[in-house]
């Protein structure tokens, strides 16, 4: 088909990644966005922490997840 690049997918996964970069350091450098992923980072790896003792606790093991931690920006 014409148009169509023929890349390896360490080509197509190297072109993600800087589009993923790209992305990362304009959410980095604005600080309302910042703040926002901050907070929805906070909220994800609390229902993820939920829903990991309750498995845990269905399988019969440790019964709270320690160790979770949002991490902020360098200062």
């Amino acid at each position: 088909m014409p148009g169509i690049e023929n890349k390896t997918d360490a080509q197509w996964d190297a072109e993600c990644d800087a589009r993923t970069l790209s992305t990362a350091n304009i959410i980095l450098n604005d600080d309302k966005r910042w703040n926002a992923a901050k907070k929805a980072a906070a909220n994800l790896a609390k229902e993820t922490s939920d829903e990991l003792n309750g498995l845990l606790k269905i399988a019969g093991k440790a019964s709270k997840v320690e160790g979770m931690k949002v991490i902020g920006k360098a200062d």
